[in-house]
């Protein structure tokens, strides 16, 4: 999962690009067909990762 902004800088918040369950945060995190996010107000962000039949609840937080 990567965040984009306007002037085109990508930060990775989740995922290694591997498919997997492995525990983890940020680019530590593998996830197996992430297919939708969803960010509550807090800054939270949660990722329906299918393939492993779960959710993943990750905080982003601005450097």
């Amino acid at each position: 999962m990567r965040k984009i902004t306007p002037a085109g800088v990508v930060s990775t918040l989740a995922g290694s690009g591997t498919a997997s369950s492995g525990n983890g945060t940020g680019n530590t995190a593998q996830l197996n067909y992430p297919a939708g996010v969803a960010v509550d107000s807090f800054g939270n962000f949660y990722v329906a990762d299918s393939g492993n039949h779960r959710i993943r609840k990750t905080e982003y937080k601005v450097p």
